[in-house]
C-alpha cells in the first residue's frame, strides 16, 4: 500500500511541475534561462516566477531588473492576466531600465503561463498611462509580440 501511495505521489508531482525559463538581459537582449520547475497551476506559477527573479545566479554579462517584492497582486480575467506592480523600488529606474524590467516580466509570464493572451499592468493598485518614465501601459501587452521563436 505504501508503494502505491508513493507511486501516486510521484506521478502527481511530475504532472504538476513543468520545466521553466525566465527572461533576463544579456548584451541588451533578452535571453531565457532554465530555472527549474514551476507549478502547472497558473495561479501559483505567477508568484513563483516573481520569486525566482532574485534567486537565479547570473553571470557578469547577465542582468536582472526585477526587484524582489515588486508584485503586489495579480488577477486572471478570462484570457487576460492583470498584474499590480509596486513602484517603491523602481522609481529611480532610467527609461532603459524600465523597458528591460517590463520585457523580463512579459517574456517570463508569456513563456510560462498557459491560457493567457494579454497582460495588463497596474501600478500601486491603479491604472496608469505611463509606467515609470516612458512606457505607455494604458493598453494591454498582447502575447503575439512577446514570443521567442524556438531555435532562435
Amino acid at each position: 500500500m505504501k508503494r502505491i501511495i508513493t507511486l501516486l505521489f510521484i506521478l502527481i508531482v511530475s504532472f504538476t511541475l513543468v520545466a521553466s525559463k525566465i527572461a533576463f538581459i544579456e548584451n541588451n537582449g533578452i535571453i531565457l534561462l532554465e530555472v527549474g520547475e514551476f507549478s502547472s497551476n497558473k495561479v501559483v506559477a505567477v508568484q513563483e516566477i516573481f520569486e525566482k527573479f532574485s534567486k537565479v545566479k547570473l553571470s557578469d554579462s547577465q542582468k536582472n531588473f526585477v526587484p524582489q517584492g515588486i508584485l503586489n497582486a495579480y488577477y486572471f480575467v478570462d484570457t487576460a492576466l492583470i498584474i499590480d506592480l509596486n513602484s517603491k523600488n523602481i522609481q529611480n529606474y532610467s527609461s532603459e531600465e524600465e523597458i528591460f524590467l517590463l520585457l523580463q516580466i512579459l517574456y517570463s509570464l508569456f513563456e510560462n503561463i498557459n491560457g493567457i493572451d494579454r497582460i495588463y499592468i497596474l501600478v500601486d493598485g491603479k491604472q496608469s498611462e505611463i509606467f515609470i518614465r516612458s512606457v505607455n501601459i494604458h493598453f494591454s501587452f498582447p502575447k503575439d509580440l512577446y514570443k521567442i521563436k524556438k531555435g532562435d
